[in-house]
């Protein structure tokens, strides 16, 4: 890790434990900072393999974005898939009023609805779609509440599946990082969802114009979490 990082990781934590009071909120301020942290540490560069699963000199995730925005004019994200070790530039090819479809060079494609994982695809085992309006409501505004969204997915016989989520959605503090020659600043916001025996935990942080900045978001059992942060909005 980076000093940078290093510092920046610190610094959630402790802002999230300075805003806490009584030992519950002191509990669920340190698991906040946990989450929040995890989302920052996954923009880190991830070792890949070479043939023969010898470790291979990992990308460098600052050098990938500066570059990329360099070469693409357009809104860019950074995706570090943690499951795989895959860490990916996506730029936008398309966009219908709040989604928006990037994609890598290779076609590979996320579809993200104001910043919250609609779709994926590409990829194997992608998330069909998802109805995620009420929750990213939530989200973007920085709300605590409760709110249900529903993820699909096709199983083996090629039928799509639901999986309908309940979803808890909290807020806390302010965090303020460095990424590819900017300062990113905004609102920590925490996402419990269960349902169907599943347990996922997303985590983002918001800018005050309701932009997500930076998240942690399940695909799918398979693939699992991927941190998306923002290199162009």
């Amino acid at each position: 890790m980076t000093p940078v990082l290093r510092r920046a990781v610190a610094g959630l934590l402790v802002a999230a434990l300075a805003a806490c009071g009584s030992d519950q909120s002191e509990k669920e301020g340190t698991e906040l900072a946990a989450e929040t942290a995890k989302g920052i540490v996954g923009l880190l560069p991830i070792p890949f393999l070479k043939k023969g699963g010898a470790p291979a000199a990992a990308p460098n995730a600052e050098a990938m974005a500066l570059s990329a925005m360099e070469t693409n004019r357009g809104p860019l994200i950074l995706a570090s898939f943690e499951a795989q070790g895959i860490t990916t530039v996506l730029g936008m090819i398309g966009e219908n009023g709040a989604m928006r479809t990037y994609a890598t060079p290779s076609s590979q494609a996320m579809i993200l609805r104001g910043g919250i994982l609609a779709g994926t695809r590409g990829f194997g085992h992608d998330m069909i779609s998802a109805d995620v309006a009420a929750v990213g409501a939530l989200i973007r505004g920085r709300t605590t509440g409760g709110a249900a969204k529903v993820l699909r997915y096709l199983d083996g016989l090629g039928l799509e599946r639901p999986l309908p989520l309940t979803c808890a959605v909290r807020t806390g503090a302010e965090s303020t990082y460095p990424f590819a020659g900017q300062s990113w600043t905004g609102t920590q916001v925490i996402e419990h969802c269960e349902g169907s025996g599943a347990v996922i935990d997303n985590s983002y942080i918001v800018g005050a114009d309701g932009a997500i900045i930076a998240s942690r978001q399940w695909i799918s059992p398979q693939l699992g979490y991927v941190t998306i942060q923002t290199i162009r909005g």
